[in-house]
């Protein structure tokens, strides 16, 4: 049977990984919804101003991915990077099921394409799943790994999880203590991963 190649490998594990983050995150997400949920009105959120053109940038999260996993070259390194993403998305879920919290959202008119958008986003996503941030925390290890392969866009990578995190806040999607959670969960993850290296 032939081998497969390191690049298909680099697909599986990347789809593997997009699985098992669907699947734990949704179901999860339902769980939630049925349970009573906490919300925090002393968290910073509030704030910030609501701004749906923020949707751009948190739904650019989305790409990151793919900087990542091409930026991994190698096998062993590739295979760490996908066990690390999954403990970091294992770790989050069992946060939502211990901590749930609820993040009320702001009604939108709908009167822009960016309303729109951003209602389609919270029609597919319960705001339920929130401490610590899994789109700020996966961000980050994003763009930690892209920054590493190639260290003169690390600056450029890195301040796009900033932005990406900034706007989980402009459109109501996370707490201020969810991006602080993500944040550090990230870098903790991101020195397991460093800590393995041969």
């Amino acid at each position: 049977m032939r081998a497969l190649s390191s690049s298909a490998e680099r697909v599986l594990l990347f789809a593997a990984v997009t699985i098992f983050w669907a699947a734990v995150y949704f179901a999860v997400g339902a769980w939630n919804a049925s349970r009573p949920m906490q919300v925090l009105p002393w968290d910073p959120v509030w704030r910030f101003p609501f701004v749906s053109a923020f949707v751009l940038a948190y739904d650019s999260a989305y790409l990151l991915p793919f900087f990542a996993f091409l930026a991994l070259k190698d096998r062993a390194g590739a295979r760490r990077f996908a066990a690390v993403v999954a403990g970091v998305i294992a770790v989050s879920a069992a946060c939502f099921l211990a901590w749930p919290l609820l993040l009320p959202r702001p009604p939108i008119a709908t009167a822009s394409a960016f309303d729109r958008l951003l209602a389609a986003l919270y029609a597919a996503d319960r705001p339920t799943n929130l401490f610590p941030s899994l789109h700020v925390s996966l961000s980050f290890l994003f763009a930690l790994a892209a920054g590493r392969a190639w260290p003169k866009r690390r600056l450029w990578f890195l301040a796009w999880a900033v932005l990406i995190a900034a706007s989980t806040l402009f459109t109501r999607q996370h707490y201020f203590v969810d991006v602080i959670g993500g944040a550090l969960a990230a870098f903790a993850a991101w020195r397991i991963f460093l800590g393995k290296r041969k």
